[in-house]
C-alpha cells in the first residue's frame, strides 16, 4: 500500500512540474507591444453611377486602432484593390504618419474609392488592407 502512495505522490509531483512549466511558458509567450486592429466595409457598384456613365465604383470605409499596450508610431494604412478582370492592382494610401495610442484610446477612420469601367459579366474587385507601423522604442 505504501508503494502505491509513493508512486501516486511522485506522479502528482511530476504532473505539477510539467503543468507549471507549461503555464510558465504561456506567460512568457505573451508579449507586450503593438496590436493593430481594423474594421473595414466595402461596397461595389453602389449609388447608381454605373447606369449613367458606364463606370462602377468600389467604396471602402474603415477604422483602425491599437489594442496593444504600447503606442504605434508612424502608422500607414494602404488599401489594395485587385481588379483581376482588368489585370490591375491599385494601391491607395489612406492614412500616413499617424501615431495610435495604446489600449484602443484612439481610432482613426478612412474612406477611399476605386473607379473602373463596368465588366460584363460583372466581376468582383478584391480589397485588402495593409497596415505598417513602428514600435515605440524604449
Amino acid at each position: 500500500m505504501e508503494h502505491k502512495i509513493k508512486i501516486l505522490v511522485i506522479g502528482v509531483a511530476i504532473a505539477v512540474i510539467i503543468l507549471g512549466g507549461f503555464f510558465l511558458n504561456l506567460a512568457e509567450q505573451k508579449e507586450s507591444g503593438v496590436n493593430i486592429a481594423y474594421d473595414v466595409v466595402s461596397s461595389q457598384g453602389q449609388g447608381g453611377m454605373e447606369n449613367l456613365s458606364g463606370m462602377e465604383s468600389v467604396k471602402v470605409h474603415g477604422t483602425v486602432w491599437n489594442t496593444g499596450d504600447k503606442e504605434a508610431k508612424n502608422v500607414t494604412v494602404t488599401v489594395i484593390f485587385t481588379d483581376t478582370a482588368r489585370d490591375k492592382v491599385v494601391r491607395k494610401r489612406v492614412i500616413e504618419g499617424v501615431n495610435l495610442l495604446p489600449k484602443g484610446a484612439m481610432r482613426v477612420e478612412f474612406d477611399t474609392e476605386y473607379f473602373r469601367e463596368l465588366t460584363i459579366p460583372k466581376t468582383k474587385v478584391d480589397v485588402e488592407i495593409q497596415v505598417d507601423w513602428e514600435d515605440e522604442k524604449k
